[in-house]
């Protein structure tokens, strides 16, 4: 009656003991699994990056472009706006010297 009583004790230890190692196993699997999915994840958050990264290094060579591009049209128009203030100012001269000539 012992033996039976030991026996069964440790017939339950054992069912127990492989149920535990099932759920262990389906654990395990799931890890694999999710390890899996979060490398392919990490691989391509470093492609998105470097992507971005090149986004970022390619505005910055337009934006720099574009700049150098405006103080050129900014040099210009400042030149030009020089040129018109020297010729308002030469023709407003004008009329002064020959109204004076013809008042005389």
């Amino acid at each position: 009656m012992t033996s039976f009583l030991v026996e069964s004790i440790l017939l339950v230890a054992l069912i127990g003991t492989i149920a535990g190692l099932l759920v262990f196993r389906r654990e395990l699997r799931e890890l694999k699994s999710n390890q899996a999915t979060y490398a392919t994840s990490l691989d391509e958050t470093g492609v998105a990056l470097m992507t971005v990264g090149n986004a970022i290094r390619e505005i910055n060579m337009q934006g720099l472009t574009t700049l150098q591009n405006l103080t050129v049209e900014i040099e210009r128009a400042r030149a030009m706006l020089d040129e018109l203030e020297k010729a308002a100012g030469l023709a407003s001269a004008e009329p002064m010297r020959s109204g004076a000539r013809a008042g005389r």
